[in-house]
C-alpha cells in the first residue's frame, strides 16, 4: 500500500493531467452528442419540408454539419468516414431510445431498419 502511495505521489502531476484530459474528452463527447442529436432533429424538420427526401440524405446532411461543428483539433483524428459511422451509431441509439424509452437494442426486434 505504501508503494502505491509513493508511486501516486511521485507521478501526481501526470495523474492530474491525465484525469483532466479524460474529463475534457468526456465533456466534449457529451457536447458533440447533444449537437449531433440537435442536427438530427433539424434534418427531420427539413425532411418534413421536403428539402431532404430519404433517410440517407438526412444522415449525410447530419454528417457534413456535425463535421463542421467538430473542434478543429479533432478533425486530425476523425475522418469523414469515421464521422459517418459515429452519426449512424447515434441514429441507432436515438431510434432505440424512442422505441421504448430504454437503450436496449429493442428496435432490432421490431424489424425496423436504421435510417
Amino acid at each position: 500500500m505504501n508503494e502505491i502511495l509513493n508511486f501516486a505521489w511521485e507521478f501526481r502531476f501526470i495523474i492530474v493531467i491525465a484525469i483532466a484530459i479524460l474529463l475534457y474528452a468526456l465533456l466534449e463527447w457529451q457536447k458533440f452528442k447533444a449537437t449531433a442529436y440537435a442536427l438530427m432533429l433539424q434534418a427531420k424538420r427539413l425532411a418534413k419540408d421536403a428539402v431532404l427526401n430519404s433517410g440517407q440524405q438526412q444522415e449525410e446532411w447530419v454528417v457534413k454539419k456535425a463535421y463542421q461543428f467538430l473542434p478543429k483539433s479533432w478533425t486530425i483524428f476523425i475522418s469523414e468516414a469515421t464521422m459517418r459511422k459515429i452519426v449512424h451509431w447515434l441514429y441507432e441509439k436515438a431510434k432505440d431510445y424512442l422505441d421504448d424509452g430504454k437503450i436496449n437494442d429493442s428496435y432490432k426486434d421490431n424489424n425496423v431498419t436504421p435510417a
